[in-house]
């Protein structure tokens, strides 16, 4: 008998309650992904990043509390940690784009389109790909 695959394991940073629950239920019935902690606030987020480890982390740029998500990638960047940062935000504009790819993230997704591609972002994210972005982002070059 085959071994069960490894899951992909996520964290989910997000201070809106009803996104953060849509997240969690889309990616609950996927086999493959599993979530092994949700944060709201900025410092718990990134210290249960660091607690749980897990290969993504799904994090929103406006986290209350003592950081914010740019703050979180930096640390994440600076440190050299192998977790691989993958954005989701409200946000298109390209200040907020060019801020944190500077920081080493994965990709940059727009709230709007997290239900059609989250999985599929996920798991190209765990395969190592990098430069997931939304369609109305145009990322700088």
């Amino acid at each position: 008998m085959d071994p069960e695959p490894q899951k992909i394991r996520v964290v989910v940073a997000e201070d809106h309650l009803l996104f953060r629950e849509t997240i969690r239920r889309l990616l609950w019935n996927t086999p493959d992904i599993e979530v092994v902690g949700v944060a709201e606030y900025g410092g718990n987020a990134l210290d249960l990043t660091l607690e749980k480890q897990p290969d993504i982390l799904l994090l929103d740029l406006e986290l209350p509390g003592s950081m914010d998500g740019v703050e979180i990638a930096r640390h994440l960047h600076q440190t050299n940690s192998p977790i691989k940062v993958l954005i989701v935000s409200a946000h298109a504009e390209p200040v907020y784009v060019q801020a944190v790819l500077e920081e080493g993230v994965a990709g940059y997704l727009l709230k709007e389109d997290v239900s059609d591609t989250i999985c599929d972002v996920i798991r190209g994210v765990a395969r190592g790909e990098r430069g997931w972005f939304s369609r109305k982002i145009s990322p700088p070059s």
